[in-house]
């Protein structure tokens, strides 16, 4: 990966051509290094018919193991930022999701039993799947942490009393009780952090009137010295945040975090500052950074006012946070910050405004209060297919609900950063994110059998899970971020990981799905089989600094159509070609559930061309190799056909 300062980077990206995206079949095919503008209109689709699809057995990688934690019908996991959901202590692991088993839902459904959805890993085996919520009550948007006592808890809110219910698990036994915080603010989407007995909450208010110095949907802050018993600052308005830098707050637009006396907050959405409040004397004084100035103060994105920076009524392109940024503090205070960058601008016509398809991670560190770009989606090592252009569906267009896309209420197309930090000597720092891949949508061919959806839907963006290392404390960024999830034709999203990780593995959750998009926002298509699910991937930090080193870490999906195996208890499947890169000879190994009476290997160049090929007979367990000695360098891909599906590999010829 090019690491580009921020300063060349913008001219970059100001530079570039953008064009309206036109709705047509097939691919929107747009070069490296170029975007696409998207414009907000409307999409009107009729209703879906589904098909029959096969099982779906296996979440196939070649980082780490998977395990299918639950499930839930709810799909919307948060509005912006994630709060932490993943909590690890020793080789322990414990994971929650919000969550509902309502069948059949749509947008409009009641989600009656939401609550949250839990999950634990006792060192050998993970707890069954959850049939039912913590609460006793309706809750949803849940903050995991850890008390004074070593504790799990999860702060969650609902939408009727206030009160933020709060699950704490003592003993192996879960108890639920409100927090004794103020239900006059109205507060809802918990953001929590904890150092000590010391516990710090913050919310936004339910109602959008509401006002925290100026702002809309303001933002309040709560400390409290003993677990959350008592509070010595109870839902009081954010200090040093007003309106000069946030016409309106919201859900998730913030995230905390704290490291003994050491406390910090961070405030953002698009159209607003990126805005870092640190405290050294947990939040009893406050220092004021902005992070990622948006340059219009006070500006309402669902007003009439266009983005016009220099009084020329003329609108310009602009620079903005998505709204989803995460963060991180280490021992010694220092914070550590991820957040992409889109492009905006708004003619002032009406309410809608226009987004382009350029999106950057950013990372950001107060040690020396410097930015870096850890990751461009138009870089060359995401143009998986390798014809030098990044393929956008013709139904990606990142407008809002009821249009056939998953923009998950951030536009980003790398998007929903979580970072952690790995002790040691250096200090490690890992992002893990979600981001479209090169061409892989939703495809109604009858082969692909994992999408039920039509024509209508045709076009739309799957992602996969990245990581991002930093193998100095932030200092530099490996070349390459590891795509852990690698599944072609299937959804990753909403990422979280512990903010400390203390053993040798990484733990990532996500949530799964056939279909882009959430029923909440995109009209998302659901299927009773093929509930959202919530997958924890256990990576070795060890083979991330590996892999973040090899060119094609972002590609070489597996596409699931042969339904392989069940993931259980760290059980991966299973169709792995190595060593990639190659010299010689060349592997490929094989494991189907069921005999497959007649697999036909090919080895092909990225033209299509035959170059070898093999067929081998009644193959349940298999390993067959390949002589590369006197093919050129460069990519080919191992093409495997059985009477399930077509499976496809890639590898490098050295």
């Amino acid at each position: 990966m090019k690491k580009i300062v921020l300063l060349a980077l913008g001219g970059l990206l100001l530079a570039e051509a953008s064009h309206s995206q036109n709705r047509v079949s097939g691919l929107v095919k747009e070069g490296i290094g170029h975007t696409t503008t998207a414009v907000g209109n409307a999409n009107v689709h009729a209703s879906v018919q589904k098909k029959t699809r096969k099982p779906l057995d296996a979440f196939p990688s070649t980082a780490g193991t998977k395990e299918r934690t639950g499930n839930s019908t709810y799909d919307l996991q948060t509005n912006g930022s994630m709060q932490r959901r993943v909590l690890t202590s020793g080789n322990t692991v414990s994971a929650c999701w919000t969550y509902s088993s309502e069948g059949q839902p749509t947008a409009a459904s009641a989600f009656a039993d939401r609550g949250t959805g839990y999950a634990h890993f006792d060192g050998t085996n993970w707890s069954p799947a959850p049939t039912a919520r913590l609460e006793p009550g309706r809750t949803g948007f849940g903050s995991m942490v850890f008390d004074g006592n070593g504790n799990e808890v999860i702060v969650t809110h609902e939408g009727t009393g206030y009160t933020l219910p709060t699950s704490k698990k003592v003993a192996g036994s879960w108890t639920t009780n409100p927090l004794s915080l103020s239900a006059s603010k109205q507060a809802i989407w918990p953001h929590v952090a904890t150092s000590g007995n010391w516990m710090y909450v913050v919310a936004a208010s339910q109602d959008s009137l509401t006002k925290s110095n100026g702002i809309r949907f303001g933002y309040f802050f709560s400390r409290s010295n003993d677990n959350g018993a008592t509070w010595i600052d109870n839902m009081i308005p954010m200090p040093l945040i007003d309106s000069v830098g946030h016409y309106r707050g919201g859900g998730n637009s913030y995230a905390v975090s704290a490291n003994g006396s050491n406390v910090a907050v961070l405030f953002g959405d698009l159209g607003t500052d990126l805005t870092l409040l640190s405290s050294t004397d947990n939040g009893a004084t406050w220092s004021k950074k902005v992070i990622w100035d948006w340059p219009l103060n006070n500006y309402d994105f669902a007003g009439a006012s266009m983005t016009d920076t220099n009084a020329d009524n003329i609108p310009d392109t602009l620079f903005s946070n998505d709204g989803s940024q995460s963060m991180a503090m280490d021992a010694a205070g220092q914070v550590h910050i991820a957040f992409p960058l889109v492009r905006v601008y708004k003619s002032g016509a009406n309410t809608g405004y226009n987004f382009f398809y350029t999106t950057s991670l950013l990372y950001y560190n107060s040690i020396g209060d410097s930015l870096q770009v850890v990751d461009n989606i138009f870089e060359l090592q995401h143009d998986c297919d390798d014809d030098g252009i990044f393929g956008i569906g013709q139904n990606y267009t990142g407008t809002a609900a009821n249009d056939p896309d998953a923009i998950y209420n951030s536009i980003g197309l790398i998007t929903q950063p979580s970072i952690s930090i790995v002790n040691g000597a250096p200090q490690k720092i890992l992002i893990a994110y979600t981001a479209i891949m090169d061409g892989d949508t939703t495809i109604d061919d009858g082969v692909h059998l994992f999408w039920a959806g039509t024509a209508n839907f045709e076009g739309q963006n799957y992602r996969d899970v990245f990581v991002a290392v930093s193998p100095d404390n932030g200092a530099s960024w490996n070349p390459f971020s590891v795509n852990i999830s690698k599944t072609s034709h299937f959804e990753e999203a909403f990422v979280s990981t512990p903010e400390l990780v203390t053993g040798a593995d990484f733990n990532v959750l996500y949530q799964g799905d056939i279909e882009p998009g959430t029923i909440m926002q995109n009209d998302d298509i659901y299927d009773d089989v093929y509930k959202n699910m919530y997958i924890v991937q256990k990576i070795p930090v060890s083979q991330l600094l590996t892999l973040s080193l090899d060119s094609t870490a972002p590609c070489g999906q597996f596409d699931l159509a042969l339904g392989i195996k069940h993931v259980v208890n760290g059980d991966d499947g299973i169709i792995g070609v190595y060593p990639n890169p190659v010299q010689h000879l060349v592997n490929l190994s094989m494991k189907f559930v069921n005999t497959s009476s007649k697999v036909d290997i090919q080895i092909l160049n990225l033209s299509g061309n035959q170059l070898q090929s093999r067929t081998l007979n009644q193959v349940n367990e298999a390993t067959t190799s390949f002589d590369t000695k006197n093919l050129p360098a460069g990519f080919y891909i191992i093409k495997v056909t059985t009477e399930e599906g077509t499976i496809i590999r890639r590898f490098l010829k050295e």
